[in-house]
């Protein structure tokens, strides 16, 4: 049995949700775990599975003990060094046979479940960044290679196989959570895997897993046949709507992706029938009507 999950604060739910029902476009039976982390919700769905934190420090007081200090900060530095557990605890307490973790600002466009058959040759598949390998193109995402890790931590999948990593990851964590001299919260520590952990790392080829503002120059986006492609090859599997993936598309440099998000933002409406974007004035397209989205989100994702 296999599952997808992912950590939100409740007031998040409903990107959760979002998230939840574009997988099931693609099986309306996925297994879906969600661990929210300041409180608790019930939600109508068998096939959406709601965690407290509770459940995870009751489960593993120890492990939950080395990043205890986090707790004041939910939202941001105990989500991000949760992964590890949370998914520790779904493939041991929970009995799953592989587990994906995705942030909740991810939408799927395109079936997903290659992804668990990659499993069965690795124990931990990862998504690269895939930032400007030309400075000349993109200093920005090149100078981030640097200092915001090679891998993008918005998704990791695992096996049983991978929990010796994932305990590993949760002390590194427990160590140092922060974005200064090379550590980038949980994101840079995946850096490490594939030195350290060799034979048990694989990274996804497949270009259009992450699709992002940080891969708008490695990942092409092209039209083809009336379909977007990444580079010419690769259908998109999922978007990360990041506010810069937002702030992208919404100035008009990434209007390849303007229907993938339509197609979002019409989602998130059926979980919140008043949701809106949020932004500033300056970063309003004086070539689009002001009102197509008027806000981009409020929370910092962590980019």
């Amino acid at each position: 049995m296999d599952c997808f999950c992912t950590i939100i604060t409740a007031d998040y739910l409903f990107f959760a949700r979002t998230l939840h029902a574009s997988l099931q476009k693609f099986d309306n039976k996925v297994n879906f775990e969600v661990l929210i982390v300041d409180g608790n919700v019930e939600v109508i769905d068998e096939h959406l599975q709601i965690y407290t934190l509770e459940n995870i420090k009751e489960s593993y007081p120890d492990d939950f003990e080395k990043i205890k200090r986090f707790e004041s900060d939910p939202a941001s530095n105990l989500r991000w060094a949760l992964k590890p557990l949370f998914l520790k605890f779904l493939l041991t307490k929970e009995k799953f046979k592989k587990a994906i973790f995705i942030d909740p600002d991810i939408h799927f466009y395109n079936s997903p479940f290659f992804l668990f058959d990659e499993l069965d040759k690795t124990d931990v598949l990862l998504t690269p960044h895939w930032r400007s390998r030309d400075p000349k193109l993109d200093s920005e995402n090149f100078d981030q290679l640097f200092t915001g890790g090679l891998y993008n931590a918005g998704f990791f999948a695992c096996t049983p196989e991978a929990l010796n990593i994932l305990d590993w990851w949760l002390e590194v964590c427990s160590y140092k959570m922060v974005k200064s001299q090379g550590f980038y919260v949980d994101q840079a520590y995946l850096n490490l895997l594939p030195v350290y952990f060799p034979g048990q790392v694989r990274q996804i080829e497949h270009r259009g897993c992450n699709v992002s503002n940080w891969n708008f120059i490695e990942c092409e986006r092209r039209m083809i046949n009336n379909q977007v492609l990444i580079n010419g090859v690769y259908p998109i599997i999922f978007i990360h709507f990041t506010p810069g993936t937002l702030k992208l598309i919404h100035s008009g440099k990434d209007k390849l992706l303007d229907e993938h998000l339509d197609e979002y933002t019409k989602a998130l409406r059926k979980f919140n029938p008043h949701f809106e974007f949020e932004t500033s004035e300056k970063e309003v397209n004086p070539e689009k009507p002001k009102n197509k989205y008027i806000k981009i989100l409020k929370r910092k994702f962590k980019l």
